[in-house]
């Protein structure tokens, strides 16, 4: 009976002789987690099956090269709209159930370790800065469910030449037809009453006045918002639709430069036209019913499945 205190004596005791402050805070959040050996409380059946599809969600979009080291995706909580589940600040790739978080959507507070609830408050491992994205998306759009940021490289060409996308195929017409293309938020041109002057100018989303800014970029007729220097933003219905989404954005991104390539050539710089709005429309009521979303899914957790390195234990 007395080993795993003895043990977590040893973490704790191994802690203070460190000489190397850096891996503090990992040893104190192995500490906790050892802590709460045998205290697990089982969630619901609802978090558990969205929580199977968070952790899928997180190492899909990494197997697809939409993030890398960085970036998160994210789910409302079904169980109470007022929190949202994602992961503490770690690699996707690397995303266990142990490293999921239960949030407050007001103010992105921490409350505890979704499937640890003996691990609470400040002692849960650090989150995500920029989980106030999440947040305040959620915040400003009761009928999202799914969020997801990514530092992906096509798209951030595009916010760079301050070009908005445009659906160019039917599985991106969440990407919308937009006259100016999806919008781009820009920390450079916030006012100083989101960004004073003395705060760090660093492009991270890292407070609710900067999520806010963020969430009200987003339009109506997209589902994505470009981010100059930085990345993507993008709303779904659910994890797997916004894992869809942020998928194919990243796929239409790549359609759009060669065509504007190939219209460069052919149509003397004429940018391609993309989809219509009705087309757009219905080609994404299509793509993102349940049969598709399914079958794409299918074949996607399929290939994790394939790579060691993903561990979703919900479902091994």
């Amino acid at each position: 009976m007395y080993k795993p205190y003895m043990q977590l004596f040893y973490i704790f005791a191994a802690l203070r002789n460190m000489k190397s402050v850096s891996l503090r805070p990992f040893v104190i959040s192995l500490a906790l987690l050892w802590q709460g050996r045998g205290q697990i409380i089982s969630p619901s059946a609802n978090v558990t099956n969205v929580a199977i599809d968070l952790l899928d969600g997180s190492h899909i979009l990494h197997f697809l090269n939409v993030v890398d080291a960085f970036g998160h995706v994210s789910t409302r909580n079904p169980d109470n709209a007022s929190q949202f589940i994602m992961s503490f600040a770690i690699a996707p790739a690397l995303a266990t159930s142990q490293s999921l978080v239960t949030y407050e959507i007001d103010n992105a507070t921490a409350i505890q370790l979704t499937f640890n609830t003996s691990v609470t408050g400040d002692a849960v491992p650090s989150g995500f800065l920029e989980r106030f994205i999440h947040s305040q998306i959620y915040k400003a759009f009761p009928n999202v469910t799914g969020v997801v940021h990514a530092h992906t490289l096509n798209v951030i060409s595009f916010a760079a030449a301050e070009i908005g996308l445009r659906a160019q195929m039917g599985s991106a017409g969440s990407v919308g037809t937009l006259t100016n293309g999806t919008p781009i938020f820009d920390f450079d041109s916030l006012p100083t009453s989101v960004l004073p002057e003395d705060s760090p100018h660093n492009l991270l989303i890292g407070n609710e006045a900067l999520g806010d800014a963020l969430a009200d970029t987003f339009e109506n007729g997209s589902e994505v918002v470009l981010m100059k220097g930085h990345g993507m933003a993008v709303r779904g219905t659910s994890v797997r639709d916004v894992v869809f989404r942020a998928f194919y954005t990243m796929q239409n991104a790549d359609v759009q430069s060669t065509a504007s390539l190939l219209g460069a050539l052919a149509l003397g710089g004429q940018p391609p036209a993309g989809l219509s709005p009705r087309v757009a429309m219905d080609a994404t009521v299509a793509f993102e019913s349940d049969s598709l979303l399914s079958r794409a899914w299918a074949l996607w957790t399929a290939q994790v499945d394939q790579v060691p390195l993903y561990d979703n234990d919900l479902r091994s």
